[in-house]
């Protein structure tokens, strides 16, 4: 039973030891990407077209938005599956209905159309809880990349072994 135990919390280590500074990676791009974004962005008040609920098993429920908005040059811009916290989806879907109609968002002018012009939009209403998230993943990814770092060396470093003494 020890021994079973051992071995998988041997392979947890590795998997820590990858995948957390992936994790930790991942969220300080977002995070930078947010920055970028509050920093150099236009804003502007943008229509809630349609809000969706996803549930599923494991990774419980989340809440995306397709939104719309005019940029300076009378153009018209759509953003479909904008990703938002449960706090603010909580604000917004009141009762299975839609309490708002328009949002203020930033967003980094460039083609309309483009597939990556989802990530340069950031809803104003929500950058905190977002930031908030990216700095505690960056943290959690990054303890778990050590601690699966020194968990993996600890069991994989090869052990001086005694010899029996052989009897002459």
């Amino acid at each position: 039973m020890v021994g079973w135990v051992l071995g998988k919390l041997k392979w947890l280590t590795i998997l820590c030891a990858v995948v957390g500074p992936i994790v930790a990676l991942a969220c300080w791009q977002d995070g930078t990407r947010r920055r970028d974004v509050m920093a150099m962005g236009v804003q502007a008040e943008a229509t809630i077209e349609s809000a969706t609920r996803i549930k599923r098993r494991r990774s419980g429920t989340n809440y995306k938005l397709d939104l719309s908005w005019t940029d300076a040059s009378g153009l018209k811009r759509r953003v479909e599956e904008v990703s938002i916290s449960h706090a603010l989806a909580d604000k917004l879907i009141v009762d299975n209905r839609l309490a708002a109609d328009t949002l203020p968002i930033k967003y980094m002018p460039g083609e309309a159309g483009s597939p990556k012009e989802s990530e340069n939009v950031v809803v104003l209403d929500d950058t905190a809880y977002q930031e908030q998230t990216d700095r505690d993943l960056v943290y959690v990814g990054t303890g778990a990349g050590a601690l699966g770092l020194i968990g993996a060396a600890l069991f994989f470093l090869p052990r001086r072994r005694r010899h029996e003494a052989v009897a002459a």
